[in-house]
């Protein structure tokens, strides 16, 4: 079984990953050498799938580890079930749809944008989520059938929920949606309020909600880890495609019966 040590040393490289990546992009940004944003492009795939190839073949040992942890700490078996809700996709909504609506009445523009972001994000990263989850087709720690959970692909809801008895999100682990969705929203408003204790303060909460998705049992490390790459680079895509030079807009759009976005393109 993984040790503690490489417990907590797997849990400080994605938190440091997401602070560092932060930055990175911010300095890029800023940048106008190609090669220079082509390198960090080519760096952040590569550690990104090394970091996932890591926490697959571990899967099994972390969750292990972590549900142990839980059952065995009184702290976090009541801190858990509380600190998960905060990738709830009502609470992102309501969040930034509460930044939308103090911007308006104060006139504070910034707010106003963070609600725009923020939404944006919440949906683009969030039909992303749905799309692999129903490809993936992976099996949660809950009702895991082998070490790490069975991936049964796209016809999972066919080949097993229908004569096991158990429903379809038994078998939508990857990635966590939750973890897009906590990431996202640290990634824009440390975005927008760029004082350093913000962004410590978004990435940390968020980084304790990716864990307890596996404290809860419902998702593995590496759905985390992928949920949280979805999160934090979906709201970067969002941000160019509003701020940057593209002829091509995102925006939200909602009615009665639905909700979605709305694709621009300028010609």
């Amino acid at each position: 079984m993984i040790t503690t040590t490489i417990k907590f040393i797997v849990l400080n490289i994605i938190f440091v990953y997401f602070c560092f990546s932060q930055t990175l992009t911010s300095t890029i940004s800023d940048s106008a050498a190609s090669t220079t944003l082509s390198t960090a492009i080519v760096f952040g795939v590569t550690g990104a799938a090394a970091v996932t190839g890591l926490l697959f073949h571990y899967d099994q040992d972390i969750y292990n580890e972590l549900h142990s942890w839980r059952e065995n700490n009184i702290v976090v078996r009541k801190v858990s079930p509380v600190i998960t809700n905060l990738g709830d996709g009502t609470f992102s909504a309501g969040l930034f749809v509460g930044f939308a609506g103090y911007g308006l009445i104060s006139k504070d523009k910034k707010a106003v944008e963070v609600g725009k972001i923020g939404i944006e994000s919440f949906l683009l990263t969030g039909i992303t989520v749905q799309l692999f989850k129903n490809l993936c087709g992976r099996e949660r720690p809950s009702a895991a059938t082998r070490p790490g959970g069975f991936w049964y692909g796209p016809f999972a809801y066919f080949s097993k929920s229908k004569g096991s008895g158990k429903g379809i999100s038994s078998f939508d682990a990857f990635p966590s949606g939750h973890t897009t969705t906590v990431f996202s929203a640290a990634t824009t408003i440390s975005d927008f309020y760029t004082e350093p204790w913000v962004s410590y303060l978004c990435y940390s909460l968020a980084t304790v909600t990716a864990v307890s998705r596996v404290t809860e049992s419902t998702h593995w490390m590496s759905d985390c880890f992928v949920g949280a790459i979805i999160g934090h680079y979906g709201t970067r895509l969002i941000e160019k495609l509003n701020y940057g030079s593209s002829s091509i807009t995102l925006l939200p759009q909602a009615s009665e019966h639905q909700c979605g976005l709305l694709l621009s393109v300028k010609f």
